[in-house]
C-alpha cells in the first residue's frame, strides 16, 4: 500500500488549526488562577513535563502527585483518582488541562465532568479527535506543551 501524502493545503489546514489551538490554550492559560494536567500513562508523564515547563514560566500549574495517585486509586478506584483530587483543590476560575491518547479513559472524562461542575476551564487534548494513534498523540502533546511554554515566554 501506498503511503498517505498530505498535500500543501491539507498541511496549511493542519498548522493553522495547531496554531489557533496554542492561541486559545495560551489565553486560557493567562486567564486561570491554577492550571492543573492529568493524563494517564505516557500521558501522564507529558502532563508532569508540561507542568514542569509551565512553572518554569512562572505559573502555577500542578499534576496529581503519584504517591496521592496510588493510594487513592487503592482506597476509592482507578476511576475517581483525579476526580476527587479536582473536587478538593480545584476552584471556578482555574483550568484544567486532560491529556488522553485515547479520551475514552474513565478517569479523565470523569474530572472533565466535575471540572465543568466547579466552574473550572476545562481544555482537552484527546488523539482520537485528531485522528492520531497513541504514539502520535503523545507527541503531539508534547509538541503543544513546549509551543506553550515559547508563547508563554514570548507574550510576557
Amino acid at each position: 500500500s501506498r503511503p498517505s501524502r498530505l498535500t500543501s493545503s491539507t498541511r496549511f489546514g493542519r498548522r493553522r488549526r495547531a496554531r489557533d489551538e496554542l492561541m486559545e490554550l495560551a489565553d486560557k492559560v493567562r486567564a486561570a488562577k491554577h492550571i492543573f494536567i492529568i493524563g494517564n500513562g505516557g500521558s501522564y508523564a507529558n502532563a508532569m513535563h508540561i507542568c514542569n515547563d509551565l512553572l518554569a514560566c512562572g505559573i502555577p500549574t500542578f499534576t496529581l502527585d503519584p504517591a496521592t495517585m496510588a493510594a487513592s486509586a487503592n482506597d476509592y478506584g482507578w476511576e475517581t483518582v483525579f476526580s476527587r483530587w479536582l473536587a478538593i483543590v480545584g476552584e471556578k476560575g482555574d483550568l484544567l488541562i486532560a491529556l488522553s491518547g485515547s479520551g475514552k479513559s474513565p478517569n479523565i472524562l470523569q474530572a472533565v465532568k466535575c471540572a465543568e461542575g466547579i466552574g473550572m476551564t476545562v481544555h482537552c487534548i484527546f488523539g482520537s479527535e485528531r485522528g492520531e494513534n497513541m504514539q502520535q498523540a503523545e507527541e503531539a502533546q508534547i509538541h503543544l506543551g513546549h509551543d506553550l511554554m515559547r508563547a508563554l515566554r514570548d507574550r510576557r
